[in-house]
């Protein structure tokens, strides 16, 4: 009899806490194919939306280097070093200006998207 309880019980600690696990993988399975399927939907949106950008960045700060050059009197050697400056200047800053947009557009639509349906 003893032994009959013994297997009985070591039965029962093995199936008891297999049921209690089992129901649980397909809500994490599913839970994860969410979580790529937003984390796609969101790159894919950020990156089409996203504003700035090196290029723009660049082209604005010449000419605000050359404008403003022109303004304060300076030589054309002058302008010529002032747009090369603002040029450089506006592609690190427009290049993180977009990152931050970015970043900012990928939180907002994995957030709502992860969000939907509860």
């Amino acid at each position: 009899m003893g032994k009959r309880l013994g297997i009985g019980l070591a039965l029962s600690a093995i199936v008891i806490p297999g049921l209690v696990i089992f129901p649980a993988i397909p809500v994490t399975a599913q839970s994860r194919d969410r979580e790529d399927y937003c984390h796609n939907r969101a790159r894919r949106y950020s990156r089409r939306n996203a504003s700035g950008g090196a290029i723009k960045g660049a082209v604005r700060g010449a000419i605000i280097g050359g404008v403003v050059s022109s303004i304060a009197g300076g030589s054309r050697r002058d302008r010529r070093r002032a747009s090369r400056a603002g040029a450089a200047i506006g592609l690190v800053g427009g290049g993180s200006r977009r990152q931050r947009s970015k970043r900012r557009l990928y939180r907002r639509e994995y957030n709502r998207c992860m969000n939907r349906d509860r």
